[in-house]
Protein backbone atom coordinates (compact mmCIF):
# COMPACT_ATOMS: atom_id res chain seq x y z
CA UNK A 1 0.00 0.00 0.00
CA UNK A 2 2.61 2.24 1.19
CA UNK A 3 4.87 1.63 -2.42
CA UNK A 4 1.77 2.17 -4.29
CA UNK A 5 1.15 5.44 -2.44
CA UNK A 6 4.89 6.37 -3.17
CA UNK A 7 4.60 5.82 -6.81
CA UNK A 8 1.34 7.87 -7.22
CA UNK A 9 3.51 10.88 -5.63
CA UNK A 10 6.29 10.41 -7.54
CA UNK A 11 4.17 10.09 -10.59
CA UNK A 12 2.37 13.03 -9.74
CA UNK A 13 5.38 15.33 -8.72
CA UNK A 14 6.82 13.97 -12.48
CA UNK A 15 3.72 15.67 -13.97
CA UNK A 16 4.19 18.73 -12.18
CA UNK A 17 7.90 18.84 -12.97
CA UNK A 18 7.11 18.22 -16.85
CA UNK A 19 4.41 20.79 -16.54
CA UNK A 20 6.56 23.43 -15.36
CA UNK A 21 9.25 22.58 -17.87
CA UNK A 22 6.78 23.01 -20.60
CA UNK A 23 5.52 26.46 -19.35
CA UNK A 24 8.87 27.91 -19.11
CA UNK A 25 9.51 26.77 -22.27
CA UNK A 26 6.43 28.51 -23.85
CA UNK A 27 7.22 31.64 -21.85
CA UNK A 28 10.47 31.43 -23.11
CA UNK A 29 9.24 31.26 -26.72
CA UNK A 30 6.95 33.62 -26.04
CA UNK A 31 8.92 36.50 -24.32
CA UNK A 32 11.56 35.42 -27.50
CA UNK A 33 8.73 36.34 -30.00
CA UNK A 34 7.82 39.49 -28.25
CA UNK A 35 11.16 40.66 -28.42
CA UNK A 36 11.46 40.03 -31.74
CA UNK A 37 8.83 42.29 -32.37
CA UNK A 38 10.22 45.15 -30.08
CA UNK A 39 10.81 48.37 -32.21
CA UNK A 40 14.39 49.32 -31.74
CA UNK A 41 15.70 53.26 -32.20
CA UNK A 42 17.70 53.25 -35.13
CA UNK A 43 17.49 56.37 -37.57
CA UNK A 44 20.83 57.69 -39.12
CA UNK A 45 22.31 59.16 -35.89
CA UNK A 46 22.56 55.50 -34.84
CA UNK A 47 23.45 54.48 -38.40
CA UNK A 48 26.35 57.00 -38.88
CA UNK A 49 27.69 56.70 -35.30
CA UNK A 50 27.88 52.92 -35.84
CA UNK A 51 29.37 53.49 -39.60
CA UNK A 52 27.24 50.51 -40.87
CA UNK A 53 23.78 50.79 -43.27
CA UNK A 54 22.37 47.28 -43.81
CA UNK A 55 20.05 46.20 -46.78
CA UNK A 56 17.66 43.32 -46.81
CA UNK A 57 17.27 41.39 -50.02
CA UNK A 58 15.85 38.06 -51.42
CA UNK A 59 18.56 35.54 -51.94
CA UNK A 60 17.72 34.28 -55.35
CA UNK A 61 19.53 35.07 -59.07
CA UNK A 62 16.74 37.79 -59.70
CA UNK A 63 18.47 39.67 -56.95
CA UNK A 64 22.03 39.11 -57.36
CA UNK A 65 24.56 37.51 -59.65
CA UNK A 66 28.17 35.78 -58.97
CA UNK A 67 30.44 37.00 -61.84
CA UNK A 68 34.29 36.37 -60.98
CA UNK A 69 33.20 35.59 -57.28
CA UNK A 70 32.04 38.59 -56.58
CA UNK A 71 28.46 39.51 -55.93
CA UNK A 72 26.90 42.61 -58.67
CA UNK A 73 23.28 42.07 -58.84
CA UNK A 74 20.88 45.34 -58.53
CA UNK A 75 20.99 45.01 -54.68
CA UNK A 76 25.00 44.93 -54.80
CA UNK A 77 25.15 47.95 -57.42
CA UNK A 78 22.55 49.99 -54.80
CA UNK A 79 25.19 49.04 -51.81
CA UNK A 80 27.95 50.55 -53.75
CA UNK A 81 26.46 53.91 -54.75
CA UNK A 82 25.49 54.05 -51.16
CA UNK A 83 28.47 53.57 -49.78
CA UNK A 84 30.35 55.84 -52.31
CA UNK A 85 27.80 58.63 -51.47
CA UNK A 86 27.43 58.15 -47.95
CA UNK A 87 30.55 57.09 -46.58
CA UNK A 88 29.54 54.13 -45.02
CA UNK A 89 29.48 50.75 -44.87
CA UNK A 90 26.79 48.84 -46.47
CA UNK A 91 26.19 45.76 -45.89
CA UNK A 92 23.71 43.48 -47.58
CA UNK A 93 21.93 40.44 -45.79
CA UNK A 94 19.99 38.07 -47.48
CA UNK A 95 16.64 36.26 -46.51
CA UNK A 96 14.01 35.15 -48.27
CA UNK A 97 11.50 34.45 -45.56
CA UNK A 98 9.09 37.67 -45.54
CA UNK A 99 7.90 37.39 -41.94
CA UNK A 100 10.95 37.35 -40.86
CA UNK A 101 12.57 40.23 -43.29
CA UNK A 102 9.74 42.50 -41.75
CA UNK A 103 11.24 41.18 -38.07
CA UNK A 104 14.59 41.72 -38.80
CA UNK A 105 13.95 45.67 -40.03
CA UNK A 106 11.45 46.14 -37.05
CA UNK A 107 14.68 45.26 -34.28
CA UNK A 108 17.44 47.23 -36.20
CA UNK A 109 18.94 43.93 -38.28
CA UNK A 110 18.72 45.53 -41.18
CA UNK A 111 17.56 49.10 -42.06
CA UNK A 112 16.03 48.88 -45.69
CA UNK A 113 14.30 45.76 -47.60
CA UNK A 114 16.01 47.28 -50.17
CA UNK A 115 13.49 44.98 -52.59
CA UNK A 116 10.63 45.69 -54.25
CA UNK A 117 7.54 44.48 -52.19
CA UNK A 118 3.76 45.16 -53.72
CA UNK A 119 1.99 47.61 -51.55
CA UNK A 120 -1.12 46.21 -49.58
CA UNK A 121 -3.55 46.77 -46.38
CA UNK A 122 -1.11 43.47 -44.72
CA UNK A 123 1.61 46.30 -44.27
CA UNK A 124 1.39 47.50 -40.40
CA UNK A 125 2.32 51.38 -41.23
CA UNK A 126 1.93 52.35 -38.07
CA UNK A 127 5.61 50.48 -38.02
CA UNK A 128 6.92 50.41 -41.31
CA UNK A 129 7.12 53.07 -44.23
CA UNK A 130 7.39 52.51 -47.76
CA UNK A 131 10.00 53.85 -49.37
CA UNK A 132 10.62 54.61 -53.53
CA UNK A 133 7.16 54.22 -53.92
CA UNK A 134 6.21 53.21 -57.60
CA UNK A 135 3.58 52.11 -60.32
CA UNK A 136 4.49 48.88 -61.82
CA UNK A 137 3.05 46.53 -64.21
CA UNK A 138 0.79 43.49 -63.47
CA UNK A 139 0.86 40.35 -61.70
CA UNK A 140 1.94 37.38 -63.99
CA UNK A 141 0.58 33.85 -63.73
CA UNK A 142 3.39 30.99 -64.01
CA UNK A 143 2.29 28.15 -65.50
CA UNK A 144 2.97 25.26 -68.02
CA UNK A 145 3.15 25.80 -71.86
CA UNK A 146 0.73 22.81 -72.21
CA UNK A 147 -2.91 22.68 -73.42
CA UNK A 148 -4.32 21.32 -69.95
CA UNK A 149 -2.62 24.54 -67.86
CA UNK A 150 -3.00 27.42 -70.70
CA UNK A 151 -5.08 30.09 -68.82
CA UNK A 152 -6.75 32.56 -71.27
CA UNK A 153 -9.12 33.79 -68.63
CA UNK A 154 -9.28 34.14 -64.87
CA UNK A 155 -12.12 31.96 -65.05
CA UNK A 156 -9.95 28.98 -66.18
CA UNK A 157 -8.31 29.49 -62.80
CA UNK A 158 -11.84 27.81 -60.55
CA UNK A 159 -10.56 25.03 -58.55
CA UNK A 160 -6.94 25.47 -59.97
CA UNK A 161 -4.38 25.67 -57.18
CA UNK A 162 -2.01 28.73 -56.80
CA UNK A 163 0.93 28.02 -54.74
CA UNK A 164 3.33 31.10 -53.24
CA UNK A 165 5.76 31.82 -50.33
CA UNK A 166 4.00 32.10 -47.38
CA UNK A 167 3.49 35.34 -46.42
CA UNK A 168 3.33 36.89 -49.86
CA UNK A 169 1.34 39.57 -50.26
CA UNK A 170 0.06 38.43 -53.64
CA UNK A 171 -2.37 36.09 -51.37
CA UNK A 172 -4.35 38.87 -50.70
CA UNK A 173 -4.67 40.00 -54.44
CA UNK A 174 -5.74 35.68 -55.11
CA UNK A 175 -8.45 36.27 -52.55
CA UNK A 176 -9.81 39.46 -53.77
CA UNK A 177 -9.92 37.83 -57.24
CA UNK A 178 -12.01 34.90 -56.18
CA UNK A 179 -14.55 37.39 -54.77
CA UNK A 180 -14.81 39.15 -58.53
CA UNK A 181 -14.86 36.18 -60.48
CA UNK A 182 -17.38 34.50 -58.11
CA UNK A 183 -15.04 31.19 -58.22
CA UNK A 184 -13.04 29.41 -55.96
CA UNK A 185 -9.59 29.07 -56.51
CA UNK A 186 -7.31 27.33 -54.15
CA UNK A 187 -4.10 28.92 -52.66
CA UNK A 188 -0.92 27.32 -50.93
CA UNK A 189 1.30 28.71 -49.15
CA UNK A 190 4.71 26.92 -48.71
CA UNK A 191 6.96 27.55 -46.16
CA UNK A 192 10.22 26.81 -47.34
CA UNK A 193 10.44 28.00 -51.13
CA UNK A 194 10.53 31.10 -52.62
CA UNK A 195 9.20 32.38 -55.91
CA UNK A 196 11.61 31.17 -58.35
CA UNK A 197 11.70 28.11 -56.61
CA UNK A 198 8.22 27.73 -56.97
CA UNK A 199 8.95 28.39 -60.51
CA UNK A 200 11.20 25.50 -61.08
CA UNK A 201 8.68 23.70 -59.12
CA UNK A 202 6.11 24.44 -61.37
CA UNK A 203 8.38 23.91 -64.67
CA UNK A 204 9.31 20.41 -63.50
CA UNK A 205 5.37 19.40 -63.27
CA UNK A 206 5.31 19.69 -58.95
CA UNK A 207 3.11 22.66 -59.04
CA UNK A 208 0.24 23.98 -61.31
CA UNK A 209 0.96 27.47 -60.86
CA UNK A 210 2.27 30.38 -58.79
CA UNK A 211 2.75 34.30 -59.06
CA UNK A 212 5.38 36.73 -59.93
CA UNK A 213 5.60 40.33 -60.66
CA UNK A 214 6.09 42.21 -63.56
CA UNK A 215 9.99 42.90 -63.03
CA UNK A 216 10.09 39.12 -61.84
CA UNK A 217 8.45 38.00 -65.21
CA UNK A 218 10.69 40.13 -67.56
CA UNK A 219 13.53 37.95 -65.85
CA UNK A 220 12.19 34.86 -65.75
CA UNK A 221 11.12 34.77 -69.38
CA UNK A 222 14.25 34.91 -69.95
CA UNK A 223 15.30 32.53 -67.56
CA UNK A 224 12.75 29.93 -68.23
CA UNK A 225 11.50 29.97 -71.85
CA UNK A 226 9.76 26.87 -71.49
CA UNK A 227 7.37 28.06 -68.99
CA UNK A 228 4.24 30.38 -69.76
CA UNK A 229 4.38 33.56 -68.24
CA UNK A 230 2.45 35.42 -70.66
CA UNK A 231 -1.10 35.80 -68.96
CA UNK A 232 -1.41 39.44 -66.94
CA UNK A 233 -3.52 38.53 -63.48
CA UNK A 234 -3.85 42.18 -62.77
CA UNK A 235 -3.66 45.67 -63.58
CA UNK A 236 -0.34 48.10 -62.84
CA UNK A 237 0.12 47.99 -58.92
CA UNK A 238 2.03 50.04 -56.87
CA UNK A 239 5.39 48.81 -54.83
CA UNK A 240 8.37 50.07 -52.94
CA UNK A 241 10.85 48.71 -50.15
CA UNK A 242 10.45 49.18 -46.81
CA UNK A 243 12.37 51.19 -43.56
CA UNK A 244 10.93 51.56 -39.90
CA UNK A 245 8.44 54.37 -39.60
CA UNK A 246 10.77 55.22 -36.94
CA UNK A 247 13.64 55.99 -38.97
CA UNK A 248 12.18 59.53 -40.88
CA UNK A 249 15.66 60.94 -41.04
CA UNK A 250 16.87 58.04 -42.79
CA UNK A 251 14.40 57.74 -44.98
CA UNK A 252 14.73 61.77 -45.96
CA UNK A 253 18.50 60.83 -46.42
CA UNK A 254 17.66 58.28 -49.10
CA UNK A 255 15.73 60.36 -51.21
CA UNK A 256 18.75 62.89 -51.50
CA UNK A 257 21.18 60.16 -52.07
CA UNK A 258 18.64 57.87 -55.06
Amino acid sequence: MKIRRRTFIYLGLLALVLGAMLYLSQLRSQRHEQSALTEVVRDYPEIAHEGVLRLLAPYNAHSYEGESQQMTGSVYRLAQELGSRTGLKVEVVLENGQDRSLRMLLSGEVDLIASPRVRTTDIDTLRYQWVQDRTSGPIYLVGRKDSLSTVSSHLDLAGRVITLPKASALRLFVEHLQEEIGEGISIELDPLYSTEQLIILVGSGKRDYTLCTSQEAEYYRQKFPDLDITFPMSYSLREGWLARRSSPVLVDSLKVWL
